[in-house]
């Protein structure tokens, strides 16, 4: 009862002031924890918590999907790999000068190298941004940190087995080699069992029709993963994790989904609670000045090894702010880390709190950081420019232009296009199609490349950025499309762009209703919410389908139009 009340009361505490639950609920079991401790029992409580973790790990695998790995495998596995090494190395050298021993060390440098797929993803989706270009990058980024998690696991799991040993310097190199090689294969066997054997048997139970026979199997290959697992000295979490990337490739894997997922949630709350259960303020209190360094460290380091890892690839200088700045925080991995180090012996107590700390702390610093990245990016892209030559603003990020001249584009009487996403990209074939003429202005630079390639009108730089949009020639052009779903940027590129040609009509895409009257005080002549107007076409298809005749159409639809801003 006490685990369920935290719950409720953590989570409309962290619903009001628009934080993740996962904030609220670790900070209900804190206050619980330490203000009625003598009332619940902490075995009964750990059982739980267990039971959780499982089943949460076993989601986030049936959630993972290898053809997406694919696809982004050539752009993002190796410089992600490079990020969660190099996070991982620096992290670990500075809590060794911190006189904390080898293990823990590693421990706790392992979990600060990973980031959040559940949190970023969320804030991303309810911002509309997943498939911007730093929404992508970011998502594909988290994709190979989770399959790191099997060999940090492992690595983690050979180290703490001998720490008790004392053994020397290159006994444990060995060891750890020895343990990344059998991550390796561990990994090759989940993808071929993956792609071959798990989605055939799946498939011939599913053509049983029999929904017990269905649920058994999956449990059952839940549970053979789990016994490899320990068998080999691992926890029996990673096998969940690995039964669920089996599971993942199947096409029975919604179902699947469906089935565990209220128990999944019940059960990773009981987790998170009980997390903040378990954290004694007193010591947390002791250890406070080593968690705000961590916290801190961990936050500026990840954040600059992604900037730099990006900006050395190529991309926009906010492309790489942006990815950095989302993938600041540790991991939800990082409470199965302190519970696993727990439990080997390689952590004590009070150094699972520690770790526990700092991953509340970076999640509750990144979740405002993420929603407002943007404005956050525009507030120190000067400070960026005094930075060596590979942070700073160069001569890419602005515009690029195969006219000679280097003063923009012979174009006039143009539409200008912010932004070639999903939405971008439509208009921009229509006007195509038309033989309208436009130009494109994004920094995706992979994008605009191909455009070139198409005889496409391009200039690579922010839209936001007023030098930018004067080479595109918006003194000269009739419409300006903004199809970028942050208001900031909207803001500052609606800002601009009247700057230069008050005379311009401007169409801007929104997320969220609320935003329309500002966006029209602001200057924009027409303002689309993709959502309702997908609404519109549904309700015009069901019209015709129930025979309203074609005057009522129109007439019920401008009514839904004027009740909704648009009309």
């Amino acid at each position: 009862m006490l685990l369920l009340s935290a719950a409720i009361g953590g989570g409309i505490i962290a619903a009001r002031f628009k934080l993740p639950s996962i904030i609220g609920y670790i900070a209900g079991g804190i206050v619980v924890g330490n203000l009625l401790s003598k009332f619940f029992d902490h075995h009964m409580v750990s059982l739980v918590s267990e039971s959780g973790i499982t089943l949460l790990l076993f989601a986030l695998g049936v959630e993972f999907s290898f053809h997406k790995l694919r696809r982004i495998l050539h752009a993002i596995a190796w410089p992600a790999l490079a990020q969660v090494t190099a996070v991982l190395l620096i992290v670990f050298v500075l809590l060794i000068m911190f006189k904390i021993s080898f293990v823990p060390a590693l421990f706790l440098a392992s979990a600060a190298a990973l980031s959040s797929t559940a949190i970023v993803v969320k804030l991303l989706s309810e911002r509309g941004e997943l498939d911007s270009v730093p929404g992508e990058l970011a998502t594909g980024w988290l994709v190979v940190q989770d399959l790191a998690v099997v060999p940090i696991l492992i690595m983690l799991s050979a180290v703490s087995g001998i720490s008790s040993s004392g053994g020397s310097f290159f006994p444990v190199l060995g060891t750890i080699l020895l343990a990344l090689i059998k991550s390796v294969l561990l990994i090759g066997l989940v993808l071929y069992l993956g792609s071959r054997g798990v989605p055939r048997l799946l498939g011939i139970v599913a053509s049983l029709r029999n929904r017990e026979m269905f649920l058994l199997t999956t449990i059952g290959i839940v549970f053979m993963v789990g016994l490899l697992t320990y068998a080999v000295g691992l926890s029996v979490s990673l096998g969940a994790f690995l039964a669920g990337l089996l599971v993942a490739e199947t096409s029975q894997n919604h179902a699947v989904f469906a089935e565990i997922r209220p128990l999944r949630d019940l059960f990773a709350v009981a987790f998170f609670v009980s997390l903040g259960m378990a954290l004694p303020l007193s010591s947390l209190m002791e250890s406070w000045v080593l968690i705000l360094v961590i916290t801190v460290a961990v936050i500026i380091i990840k954040g600059g090894v992604i900037y730099t890892l990006l900006r050395f690839l190529g991309y926009h200088k906010k492309t790489s702010f942006l990815v950095g700045t989302y993938l600041t925080q540790v991991s939800e991995f990082g409470f199965v880390i302190a519970s696993t180090g727990v439990a080997m012996g390689a952590l004590s107590e009070p150094q699972s709190s520690v770790l526990i700390a700092v991953t509340f702390l970076t999640v509750m610093v990144s979740s405002p950081l993420i929603s407002h990245g943007h404005r956050v990016y525009y507030s120190v892209h000067k400070l960026l420019n005094k930075l060596p030559k590979l942070f700073r603003e160069t001569k890419d990020d602005m515009a690029i232009s195969e006219e000679p001249g280097g003063e923009g584009y012979p174009i006039r009487d143009h539409v200008v296009v912010c932004g070639f996403g999903r939405v971008g990209k439509y208009i921009g074939r229509a006007l195509e199609m038309s033989n309208i003429p436009f130009l494109v202005v994004d920094y995706n630079q992979h994008t605009l490349h191909d455009l070139r390639g198409s005889g496409i009108r391009t200039v690579y730089g922010d839209p936001a950025d007023k030098d930018v949009l004067d080479y595109a020639q918006v003194d000269y052009a009739k419409f300006l499309i903004i199809a970028i779903p942050d208001r900031h940027t909207q803001e500052m590129v609606i800002g601009n762009a009247l700057s230069l040609n008050r005379r311009i009509k401007i169409v801007c895409r929104t997320h969220h209703e609320e935003d329309q009257r500002y966006l029209k005080s602001l200057g924009v002549q027409t303002v689309i919410q993709p959502e309702f107007e997908a609404a519109i076409t549904i309700v015009n298809k069901l019209y015709a389908e129930f025979g309203v005749r074609q005057e009522d159409q129109e007439g019920k639809v401008s009514r839904l139009k004027i009740e909704h801003g648009a009309g």
